[in-house]
Protein backbone atom coordinates (compact mmCIF):
# COMPACT_ATOMS: atom_id res chain seq x y z
CA UNK A 1 0.00 0.00 0.00
CA UNK A 2 1.20 3.40 -1.06
CA UNK A 3 -0.20 6.56 0.13
CA UNK A 4 1.01 10.55 0.53
CA UNK A 5 1.61 11.82 3.93
CA UNK A 6 0.81 15.70 4.08
CA UNK A 7 0.53 18.00 7.37
CA UNK A 8 -0.07 21.70 6.52
CA UNK A 9 -1.61 24.68 8.30
CA UNK A 10 -5.18 25.03 7.18
CA UNK A 11 -4.88 28.30 5.75
CA UNK A 12 -1.42 27.81 3.91
CA UNK A 13 -1.82 27.54 0.35
CA UNK A 14 1.21 25.46 -0.47
CA UNK A 15 1.73 21.84 0.98
CA UNK A 16 5.10 20.31 1.87
CA UNK A 17 6.95 17.43 -0.45
CA UNK A 18 4.48 14.76 -0.02
CA UNK A 19 6.40 10.97 0.93
CA UNK A 20 5.44 8.16 -0.94
CA UNK A 21 5.09 5.51 2.22
CA UNK A 22 2.22 4.64 3.92
CA UNK A 23 2.19 7.08 6.90
CA UNK A 24 -0.41 7.86 10.12
CA UNK A 25 -0.05 10.00 12.48
CA UNK A 26 2.51 9.38 15.60
CA UNK A 27 -0.37 11.49 17.89
CA UNK A 28 -3.75 12.16 17.74
CA UNK A 29 -6.02 10.64 14.58
CA UNK A 30 -4.30 7.46 12.74
CA UNK A 31 -5.83 6.02 9.65
CA UNK A 32 -4.73 4.99 6.38
CA UNK A 33 -5.56 4.96 3.13
CA UNK A 34 -5.22 2.79 -0.36
CA UNK A 35 -6.97 2.09 -3.82
CA UNK A 36 -9.80 -0.31 -2.61
CA UNK A 37 -9.82 -4.11 -4.30
CA UNK A 38 -12.49 -3.94 -7.67
CA UNK A 39 -13.03 -5.62 -10.50
CA UNK A 40 -10.76 -3.57 -12.14
CA UNK A 41 -7.45 -4.53 -9.99
CA UNK A 42 -6.23 -5.33 -6.64
CA UNK A 43 -2.97 -4.78 -4.47
CA UNK A 44 -2.40 -1.82 -6.28
CA UNK A 45 -0.28 0.76 -4.61
CA UNK A 46 -2.01 3.69 -6.84
CA UNK A 47 -4.72 4.49 -9.22
CA UNK A 48 -3.59 4.23 -12.78
CA UNK A 49 -5.91 4.56 -15.83
CA UNK A 50 -5.45 4.95 -19.56
CA UNK A 51 -8.60 6.05 -20.75
CA UNK A 52 -9.99 7.87 -24.06
CA UNK A 53 -11.60 11.35 -24.08
CA UNK A 54 -15.14 11.05 -23.50
CA UNK A 55 -14.40 7.83 -21.18
CA UNK A 56 -16.59 7.23 -17.44
CA UNK A 57 -14.98 4.97 -14.87
CA UNK A 58 -16.14 4.00 -11.20
CA UNK A 59 -13.68 2.71 -8.35
CA UNK A 60 -13.13 2.92 -4.94
CA UNK A 61 -10.93 4.35 -2.51
CA UNK A 62 -10.52 2.63 0.90
CA UNK A 63 -10.04 4.53 4.19
CA UNK A 64 -9.11 2.71 7.37
CA UNK A 65 -9.48 4.35 10.96
CA UNK A 66 -6.09 2.62 12.59
CA UNK A 67 -6.61 4.72 16.05
CA UNK A 68 -8.51 4.36 18.90
CA UNK A 69 -11.26 6.79 19.18
CA UNK A 70 -13.65 8.04 16.02
CA UNK A 71 -12.48 9.76 13.39
CA UNK A 72 -14.05 12.34 11.28
CA UNK A 73 -12.20 12.64 7.80
CA UNK A 74 -12.91 15.34 4.56
CA UNK A 75 -12.74 13.33 1.19
CA UNK A 76 -11.83 14.98 -1.59
CA UNK A 77 -10.01 15.17 -5.24
CA UNK A 78 -7.14 17.41 -6.44
CA UNK A 79 -4.75 18.08 -8.89
CA UNK A 80 -1.26 16.70 -8.53
CA UNK A 81 1.91 18.45 -9.00
CA UNK A 82 5.76 17.85 -8.36
CA UNK A 83 7.36 20.08 -5.90
CA UNK A 84 10.28 22.16 -7.05
CA UNK A 85 12.20 19.63 -3.86
CA UNK A 86 10.89 16.50 -6.91
CA UNK A 87 8.41 14.95 -4.12
CA UNK A 88 4.71 14.62 -5.68
CA UNK A 89 2.26 17.05 -4.04
CA UNK A 90 -1.68 17.50 -4.16
CA UNK A 91 -3.22 21.29 -3.90
CA UNK A 92 -4.17 21.72 -0.55
CA UNK A 93 -8.20 22.38 0.65
CA UNK A 94 -9.06 25.82 -0.72
CA UNK A 95 -6.80 26.16 -3.89
CA UNK A 96 -9.35 25.26 -7.08
CA UNK A 97 -8.46 22.05 -9.08
CA UNK A 98 -8.02 22.75 -12.89
CA UNK A 99 -7.29 19.76 -14.22
CA UNK A 100 -8.09 16.13 -13.56
CA UNK A 101 -9.31 17.03 -10.22
CA UNK A 102 -11.98 18.22 -11.74
CA UNK A 103 -12.85 15.08 -13.60
CA UNK A 104 -13.14 13.08 -10.19
CA UNK A 105 -16.24 12.88 -8.18
CA UNK A 106 -16.90 11.43 -5.03
CA UNK A 107 -19.29 9.42 -3.66
CA UNK A 108 -19.30 11.66 -0.16
CA UNK A 109 -17.19 14.86 1.14
CA UNK A 110 -16.82 13.68 4.90
CA UNK A 111 -17.30 10.52 6.84
CA UNK A 112 -16.86 9.24 10.89
CA UNK A 113 -14.83 5.77 11.15
CA UNK A 114 -14.78 3.74 14.37
CA UNK A 115 -11.68 2.31 15.90
CA UNK A 116 -10.62 -0.81 13.28
CA UNK A 117 -13.52 0.35 10.81
CA UNK A 118 -12.80 0.76 7.11
CA UNK A 119 -14.47 2.49 4.72
CA UNK A 120 -14.42 2.33 0.50
CA UNK A 121 -15.49 5.36 -0.79
CA UNK A 122 -16.98 5.41 -4.49
CA UNK A 123 -15.64 7.83 -6.75
CA UNK A 124 -16.47 8.26 -10.40
CA UNK A 125 -13.81 9.81 -13.54
CA UNK A 126 -15.60 11.33 -16.12
CA UNK A 127 -12.87 12.28 -18.69
CA UNK A 128 -14.07 15.42 -20.96
CA UNK A 129 -14.54 15.52 -24.29
CA UNK A 130 -12.26 17.84 -25.58
CA UNK A 131 -9.11 16.25 -22.95
CA UNK A 132 -5.76 16.96 -24.34
CA UNK A 133 -3.45 13.66 -24.92
CA UNK A 134 -0.97 12.87 -22.17
CA UNK A 135 -0.65 12.16 -18.54
CA UNK A 136 -3.42 14.45 -16.30
CA UNK A 137 -2.05 13.64 -12.50
CA UNK A 138 -4.20 13.75 -9.41
CA UNK A 139 -5.03 12.36 -6.10
CA UNK A 140 -7.83 11.84 -3.89
CA UNK A 141 -7.52 13.30 -0.18
CA UNK A 142 -8.58 12.15 3.22
CA UNK A 143 -7.58 15.09 5.54
CA UNK A 144 -8.54 16.08 9.16
CA UNK A 145 -7.54 19.15 10.91
CA UNK A 146 -6.12 19.23 14.45
CA UNK A 147 -5.38 21.50 16.77
CA UNK A 148 -1.92 21.51 18.23
CA UNK A 149 -1.31 22.36 21.65
CA UNK A 150 0.87 26.10 21.96
CA UNK A 151 0.02 26.61 18.20
CA UNK A 152 -2.22 30.00 16.63
CA UNK A 153 -3.34 27.93 13.20
CA UNK A 154 -4.76 24.26 12.91
CA UNK A 155 -2.59 21.76 11.24
CA UNK A 156 -4.47 19.61 8.03
CA UNK A 157 -3.17 16.38 8.62
CA UNK A 158 -3.77 14.73 5.04
CA UNK A 159 -3.41 10.75 3.22
CA UNK A 160 -3.95 10.67 -0.03
CA UNK A 161 -3.91 8.65 -3.01
CA UNK A 162 -2.15 9.35 -6.42
CA UNK A 163 -4.05 8.77 -9.64
CA UNK A 164 -2.21 8.55 -12.59
CA UNK A 165 -4.77 9.11 -15.86
CA UNK A 166 -3.41 9.06 -19.20
CA UNK A 167 -5.58 10.27 -21.88
CA UNK A 168 -5.00 8.59 -25.72
CA UNK A 169 -3.40 10.53 -28.00
CA UNK A 170 -0.47 11.52 -29.55
CA UNK A 171 2.34 11.85 -26.54
CA UNK A 172 4.83 14.56 -26.44
CA UNK A 173 7.86 14.20 -23.70
CA UNK A 174 9.90 17.04 -23.35
CA UNK A 175 12.03 18.53 -21.05
CA UNK A 176 13.87 22.16 -20.43
CA UNK A 177 16.45 23.13 -18.72
CA UNK A 178 17.13 27.10 -17.07
CA UNK A 179 18.60 29.31 -14.08
CA UNK A 180 21.94 27.49 -14.68
CA UNK A 181 24.80 28.67 -12.29
CA UNK A 182 27.97 27.29 -11.78
CA UNK A 183 30.19 28.02 -8.34
CA UNK A 184 33.86 26.62 -7.62
CA UNK A 185 34.81 26.01 -4.23
CA UNK A 186 38.59 25.76 -3.40
CA UNK A 187 40.53 24.40 -0.54
CA UNK A 188 42.94 26.09 1.75
CA UNK A 189 45.35 23.17 1.58
CA UNK A 190 47.35 24.74 -1.23
CA UNK A 191 47.54 21.14 -3.18
CA UNK A 192 44.39 20.22 -2.20
CA UNK A 193 41.60 19.36 -4.39
CA UNK A 194 38.44 22.00 -4.74
CA UNK A 195 34.74 21.11 -5.77
CA UNK A 196 32.01 22.29 -8.42
CA UNK A 197 28.20 22.50 -8.15
CA UNK A 198 25.95 23.89 -10.68
CA UNK A 199 22.37 24.05 -10.05
CA UNK A 200 19.50 24.58 -12.64
CA UNK A 201 15.94 24.24 -13.17
CA UNK A 202 14.30 21.54 -15.10
CA UNK A 203 10.90 21.82 -16.58
CA UNK A 204 8.82 19.23 -17.98
CA UNK A 205 7.56 20.71 -21.13
CA UNK A 206 5.44 17.76 -22.67
CA UNK A 207 2.27 16.44 -21.94
CA UNK A 208 3.72 13.22 -20.69
CA UNK A 209 5.15 12.04 -16.89
CA UNK A 210 9.10 12.13 -17.79
CA UNK A 211 12.51 11.37 -15.68
CA UNK A 212 16.06 11.43 -16.62
CA UNK A 213 19.42 11.38 -16.23
CA UNK A 214 22.12 14.24 -15.19
CA UNK A 215 26.22 14.04 -15.63
CA UNK A 216 28.36 17.07 -15.06
CA UNK A 217 32.25 16.79 -16.95
CA UNK A 218 34.54 19.41 -16.03
CA UNK A 219 37.97 20.13 -17.20
CA UNK A 220 41.01 22.58 -16.87
CA UNK A 221 42.87 24.42 -20.01
CA UNK A 222 42.98 22.07 -23.24
CA UNK A 223 41.15 19.25 -21.74
CA UNK A 224 43.48 18.96 -19.23
CA UNK A 225 42.69 16.73 -15.73
CA UNK A 226 39.32 16.00 -16.97
CA UNK A 227 36.43 14.83 -14.94
CA UNK A 228 32.82 13.47 -14.61
CA UNK A 229 29.93 12.66 -11.88
CA UNK A 230 28.31 9.79 -14.02
CA UNK A 231 24.95 9.62 -14.70
CA UNK A 232 22.27 10.24 -12.19
CA UNK A 233 19.18 9.99 -11.78
CA UNK A 234 16.95 12.63 -11.17
CA UNK A 235 13.27 12.54 -10.13
CA UNK A 236 10.01 12.27 -12.33
CA UNK A 237 8.33 15.35 -13.04
CA UNK A 238 4.78 15.73 -13.88
CA UNK A 239 3.98 17.83 -16.70
CA UNK A 240 3.93 21.38 -16.31
CA UNK A 241 6.26 21.05 -13.13
CA UNK A 242 9.79 22.53 -12.32
CA UNK A 243 12.49 20.97 -9.84
CA UNK A 244 15.75 22.08 -8.70
CA UNK A 245 18.51 20.48 -8.80
CA UNK A 246 22.02 20.10 -7.68
CA UNK A 247 24.93 18.25 -9.06
CA UNK A 248 28.82 18.50 -7.14
CA UNK A 249 31.71 16.85 -8.85
CA UNK A 250 34.52 16.60 -5.89
CA UNK A 251 38.64 16.18 -6.92
CA UNK A 252 38.62 19.27 -9.03
CA UNK A 253 42.30 21.04 -9.31
CA UNK A 254 42.00 25.11 -9.23
CA UNK A 255 43.46 24.97 -12.54
CA UNK A 256 42.75 28.65 -13.07
CA UNK A 257 39.77 28.27 -15.51
CA UNK A 258 37.13 25.17 -15.68
CA UNK A 259 35.21 24.55 -18.77
CA UNK A 260 32.58 21.68 -19.00
CA UNK A 261 28.70 21.00 -19.52
CA UNK A 262 25.93 19.39 -17.92
CA UNK A 263 24.29 16.48 -19.91
CA UNK A 264 20.71 15.97 -19.78
CA UNK A 265 18.90 13.01 -21.05
CA UNK A 266 15.45 12.92 -21.08
CA UNK A 267 12.68 9.85 -20.76
CA UNK A 268 9.16 9.43 -21.13
CA UNK A 269 8.18 7.54 -18.47
CA UNK A 270 4.95 4.81 -18.99
CA UNK A 271 5.18 5.29 -23.05
CA UNK A 272 7.90 2.42 -23.71
CA UNK A 273 11.04 4.56 -23.51
CA UNK A 274 10.11 7.36 -26.28
CA UNK A 275 12.81 9.24 -27.18
CA UNK A 276 13.59 13.04 -26.18
CA UNK A 277 15.52 15.66 -27.63
CA UNK A 278 18.73 15.26 -25.29
CA UNK A 279 19.58 18.89 -23.60
CA UNK A 280 23.30 20.30 -22.65
CA UNK A 281 24.36 23.54 -21.46
CA UNK A 282 28.26 24.16 -21.54
CA UNK A 283 30.18 26.46 -18.84
CA UNK A 284 33.31 27.93 -17.82
CA UNK A 285 34.11 28.52 -13.87
CA UNK A 286 37.01 30.58 -12.30
CA UNK A 287 38.84 28.13 -10.14
CA UNK A 288 42.42 30.04 -8.39
CA UNK A 289 44.36 28.36 -5.76
CA UNK A 290 43.00 30.02 -2.19
CA UNK A 291 46.42 29.87 -0.86
CA UNK A 292 49.00 30.70 -3.74
CA UNK A 293 46.29 33.81 -4.64
CA UNK A 294 46.58 34.93 -1.02
CA UNK A 295 50.54 34.68 -0.90
CA UNK A 296 50.55 36.94 -4.22
CA UNK A 297 48.32 39.06 -2.53
CA UNK A 298 50.16 39.99 0.80
CA UNK A 299 53.83 39.77 -1.55
CA UNK A 300 52.16 42.62 -3.48
CA UNK A 301 50.98 44.47 -1.04
CA UNK A 302 54.13 44.38 0.82
CA UNK A 303 55.90 45.43 -1.82
CA UNK A 304 53.63 48.48 -2.26
CA UNK A 305 53.79 49.49 1.04
CA UNK A 306 58.19 49.26 0.73
CA UNK A 307 58.11 51.56 -2.14
CA UNK A 308 55.93 53.77 -0.73
CA UNK A 309 57.90 53.94 2.90
CA UNK A 310 61.22 54.90 0.78
CA UNK A 311 59.26 57.39 -1.40
CA UNK A 312 58.20 59.05 1.71
CA UNK A 313 61.76 59.05 3.12
CA UNK A 314 63.57 60.60 -0.16
CA UNK A 315 61.13 63.29 -0.10
CA UNK A 316 61.48 64.15 3.58
CA UNK A 317 65.22 64.19 3.04
CA UNK A 318 64.79 66.41 0.01
CA UNK A 319 62.62 68.91 1.36
CA UNK A 320 64.91 69.58 4.68
CA UNK A 321 66.67 72.78 5.06
CA UNK A 322 70.70 72.85 4.48
CA UNK A 323 72.66 73.43 7.39
CA UNK A 324 75.19 76.96 6.87
CA UNK A 325 78.67 75.85 6.98
CA UNK A 326 79.83 79.20 8.11
CA UNK A 327 81.16 79.27 11.27
CA UNK A 328 79.95 83.21 12.90
CA UNK A 329 82.73 85.74 14.46
CA UNK A 330 83.79 85.35 17.96
CA UNK A 331 84.11 88.19 20.20
CA UNK A 332 87.52 88.94 21.32
CA UNK A 333 88.83 87.78 24.55
CA UNK A 334 89.07 91.40 26.76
Amino acid sequence: MSSLALATPAAATTTPASTTTPASATTGPSWAVAPADTELASDRSHFDYSLVPGAVIDDSFEITNTGATALTLDVYAADAFTTREGGIDLLPAGTPSTDAGTWITLGLDSLTLQPGESVAVPFRIEVPDHATPGDHPAGIISSVRTDTAGATVQVDRRLGSRVYLRVDGEFAPAVEISDVSVDYSGMWNPVGMGSVTIDYTLTNTGNTRATATSALEVAGPFGIAASTTGEEQLAEVLPGSTIDVEQRLDGVAALLWLSGQVDITPEGVGIGGAPIAAESRSFGVLAVPVIPLAVVVVLALGTILVITGLRRRRATATAAPTPDATIPPTDPTP
